[in-house]
């Protein structure tokens, strides 16, 4: 894929791609945090993603808190999008290979999107002191995946440090486990 239509085709479906993964992703990360489903925001997620979801829903339906039809449609997305690479590269990808590469992208996904999201909580937390609700999704989304590191590291003079540790676990998650997982997808190219 050499030409500049090619790239620009190829951008765009990375670009579809990504943002379906990324919307459903979120939705799975709303029902796992409890988010309040009577948001603006979260209501338009929940009905964007209802076409997609549904389907696996069928098959695998939520259990509690944790929408596991949001990732299933996820991660297919991620494989057809694999696959798809591989037919317009001219690439024979191994079953393996495509299911490992599905699996890192959606790992990076989630890890990204929960590091992005206690960024902004940490900034709208200086910024903003009133309640606002469509800004209160953050704070809703990141409560609790802080709250265990915010037990382990109460506030030290008025300042909360467990964002800095949960970032950083974050991280290390992306390149010890999803890097690990990558690494091994790599050997089988």
């Amino acid at each position: 894929m050499g030409s500049p239509v090619d790239q620009a085709g190829l951008f765009l479906l990375q670009f579809i791609a990504g943002l379906v993964i990324f919307v459903l992703v979120l939705r799975f990360l709303i029902r796992a945090t409890h988010t309040d489903w009577r948001n603006q925001i979260v209501m338009f997620i929940a009905k964007v993603t209802n076409p997609v979801c549904k389907p696996f829903a069928l098959v695998l339906p939520s259990k509690g808190r944790w929408d596991w039809a949001a990732l299933a449609a996820a991660f297919s997305v991620q494989v057809l999008f694999v696959i798809l690479i591989g037919w317009l590269t001219n690439r024979d990808f191994g079953i393996a290979l495509i299911l490992l590469s599905a699996l890192t992208e959606i790992l990076n996904v989630l890890l990204d999107m929960v590091f992005w999201l206690i960024i902004i909580q940490i900034i709208l937390s200086w910024l903003v002191q009133n309640h606002n609700p469509n800004l209160d999704i953050f704070r809703q989304l990141t409560a609790p995946i802080l709250a265990p590191f915010q037990r382990m590291i109460p506030p030290m003079g008025g300042f909360d440090l467990s964002p800095i540790v949960a970032i950083l676990v974050i991280k290390l998650a992306q390149i010890l486990i999803v890097g690990s997982i990558a690494q091994f997808a790599q050997t089988m190219v």
